[in-house]
Order: structure tokens, then sequence, then C-alpha cells
């Protein structure tokens, strides 16, 4: 049983569809590792009452040749932000406790008509947005590798139990850095899609659109072929959320890394690594070199302080006059202008995901988003890699971006990481 927590959604994928596990057996497995991890770290705090109802069904439908999908019989997670038919989406607020669903979020949707098995819904701040995992309903949610420490925000209940080994996949969102942050504190892998990829629909709080322009919807899991897998799957038109866009999605298998160039930086002087984090950013260079890679060191001039004043300002939009939105968003038009010159030679960008490992909770640190608002801004994709680990045996991530709707790119260069460094979970 405890094997079978260990695998990871590509390997339960294939050994569901090759009869060598059954769904019935996996998701017991994972929901057995739940009952043992949850009650220290406090990261599910819904469980989906028809879980084995659902496997065993998917066992009936693969004996009679039925395959629903990719994901046939593999378990996940969700942030408590996305509505689940028959569970409350509460995200951490009292006064939501009673607020049930009637139907899934597009998202959830999707995932299931590919296959997968709802084991519940984990912990997040309260609404679904915030820098720490800690609510007065449900209460803190703890970093499994050191219960002294942070997980992160937003989705930083999922992190955590993909990381404890209780889910092998999760799905969260990101709208600063929500779902970069806890995967480089928790030891996992997440990409953060090209705003306009996945509908929002569904999601709490999540507008999609124009009023919500940040935000973007995507997986956690415990390998980079993880994310290959089951990103694709929440892509494309729903005809609700407005923002999201019918563009092709790329295969990371078509790409050649010998024709990549990825420019490189371990530091911005507006907020500066720590010299395991710097360390870990060049370890990953050198790895993406080996693999034929054209490396160069190169960093956007002020790209940490530009982005955290448009982002300064953006929080408090609601209180700004209207020649002074105008000036916002005309900075905000150029700083993706700049960064788009800067990208004309490269393919992609490697950087620190945040300045240090996981803080202790509550710990004031205004730097910790440094290095993911800016693409947040930018609205690219993005992965984060585990990459290293401090001395105290932290994780240490890395995040890769490449250019608007090329998901693949990042993914391609993520699993030549992998593969180069092997996997750090």
């Amino acid at each position: 049983m405890a094997d079978l927590s260990h695998l990871t959604a590509s390997e339960i994928a294939r050994r569901i569809r090759q009869r060598e596990l059954s769904a019935e057996a996996v998701v017991a497995a994972f929901l057995a590792r739940i009952d043992a991890v949850n009650p220290t770290i406090n990261a599910v705090v819904q469980r989906a009452p028809d879980a084995l109802e659902r496997a065993r069904q998917a066992d009936l439908d693969l004996a009679q040749g039925r395959v629903h999908g990719p994901l046939h019989g593999v378990p996940f997670t969700v942030k408590d932000v996305f509505d689940v038919a028959g569970l409350p989406t509460a995200v951490g607020l009292e006064g939501r406790r009673s607020e049930f669903a009637g139907e899934d979020a597009v998202a959830v949707m999707r995932w299931r008509a590919a296959g997968a098995i709802l084991l519940g819904k984990t912990n997040c701040p309260p609404g679904g947005f915030g820098s720490d995992t800690e609510n007065l309903l449900y209460g803190r949610t703890l970093n499994p590798h050191d219960p002294t420490r942070t997980p992160g925000g937003s989705s930083g209940g999922e992190a955590a139990i993909v990381a404890a080994h209780g889910s092998p996949l999760g799905l969260g969102s990101d709208s600063g850095g929500g779902l970069r942050v806890p995967a480089h504190f928790c030891g996992v892998a997440t990409l953060k899609p090209t705003v306009g990829r996945v509908p929002n629909t569904g999601a709490y709080n999540h507008r999609g659109g124009l009023t919500d322009v940040r935000t973007q919807i995507g997986p956690i899991a415990r390998s980079v072929a993880d994310l290959a897998l089951t990103w694709p799957l929440l892509c494309g038109e729903d005809f609700i959320d407005s923002g999201v866009a019918p563009m092709p999605v790329g295969d990371p298998a078509n790409v050649s890394l010998g024709e990549l160039s990825v420019a490189y930086f371990t530091n911005d002087p507006a907020s500066p690594a720590s010299a395991e984090t710097a360390d870990t950013v060049g370890a990953v260079a050198q790895a993406l070199a080996r693999a034929g890679v054209i490396v160069e060191p190169a960093r956007p001039r002020d790209f940490v302080r530009n982005g955290r004043g448009i982002s300064d300002a953006y929080a408090e939009i609601a209180s700004l006059r209207g020649q002074d939105v105008v000036e916002l968003y005309d900075s905000w038009d150029g700083y993706r202008s700049f960064a788009l010159q800067f990208m004309r030679p490269y393919d992609a960008i490697l950087c620190p995901v945040s300045h240090q490992p996981a803080p202790p909770f509550r710990e004031m640190d205004r730097k910790r988003f440094d290095y993911t608002l800016p693409f947040s801004l930018l609205g690219w994709p993005v992965i984060v890699i585990p990459a290293g680990r401090s001395k105290t045996g932290l994780p240490i991530g890395v995040q890769i971006a490449a250019r608007p709707w090329r998901e693949e790119v990042a993914l391609a260069l993520g699993l030549a990481v992998e593969r180069e460094m092997g996997r750090q979970d």
C-alpha cells in the first residue's frame, strides 16, 4: 500500500491501463496515506465520499474495454477554490461552510472526463488568495519537510499533500505565484500555463476574462512528465470564460533541445537570493548545457523592481483615479513589451522561484513573490522543478519561463533537467 502512494500519476495511469494495478488498490493506498499524514500536516479539508466507488467502477469499465481517458483510475486532489458537486467550497471562510456546489468546476470536470478520481479538497488561505495556507475554519497547513515552516500559498494545501505522497496529482491556481512558490517550498513540480489557456469557470473568486488577467489554473505533481500528461486536458474554450483563447497545444516531445537558447540569472539586485538558491539555479543551467541547450547568463533590467512596482499599484487599483489607472496599464504594457524584446534571442528564462527556501510561518517576507510576480504580469507559461536542497534539507526549486503559448518548450527543458539531475522528490 505504501509503495503505491509513491508512484507518479504517469506511472499509475500506465500500470492501470496494462492491468498491473487496479484503480481500487491505488485509490485505497492514497486514502490510507492521507489518513497517515493529514493529522500532522492538515492539508486535506474535505474528502470525496465516492472515491472508492468510482475506483471500483473504473476497474469494471476497464475490464469491459472502456477506457475513459489518459487518467483512467488516477487519483487527484483539488484546492478548495474549485467547485466539486456535493462538497462545500468554503475557501477557509466560516460563512461559506455550507456553500455546497451543484456542479464541478470546468477544470475538475475535464480531469474527471479523462478518467481521474477525486480524493478530496485541500486547504488554502481565506478566500483562496494569500501567502500562507492558514484560516480560521480549517486551521494551518504545515510543510511536510519541516512542520515549523510554511508550505506557502495560495495552493499550499495542494503542494503539501502531493509532497507528502498523499496525492499523485493536484489542481491549484496562481495569480502572483500561488502554484509556484508552494511547489518550491514543498519540493514538487508545477506549471502555470499562459494566461488564457484554461477556463477559470467554477473557481471561487477567479473571474477570468478581462477582470482577472493574472490568475491561471494549473497542475501540481511530483514529476515534469506528469505535468506534460495532465495540463493539456485542462485547456480550451468552455464558452463561459471570455479570456480563454483557442490556441494549439504543443508537444514537448517535438522540441529539439539543441535548437533552444536559454537566458539564466541567479540573482536580481532588487531581491538577492540566498547562496544555496543561486547555486541551485547555476547547477540547473549546467544541466541544460549538458543536454545540448545554449545557455547564456542574462537578466532583464530592473525585472523585479519594476514588476514589484506595477503589482503594488495594481493591488490598490480600486482606490486609483481614472488617469492613474491609465498610467498603471501603460506601465504594465511597457513592461510586457520590454520583456518580449529581451526574449527575442531566447526561448526561455531560468531563474529562482523565490529568494530563499520555505521560511517559518508568518515570517514577514515581502520578497517571497519577487521572482514569480513578473511572469504573472507578463502572462507567460512557467514551470517549477525541484532541483536541490538547502543545508537543512529544505527543497529548492527553479523557474523556467517560456514565451507566450509555448508551454511545450518549458516542459521539454524541465524534462531535460530531470534526466540530467534526477528527480528530486
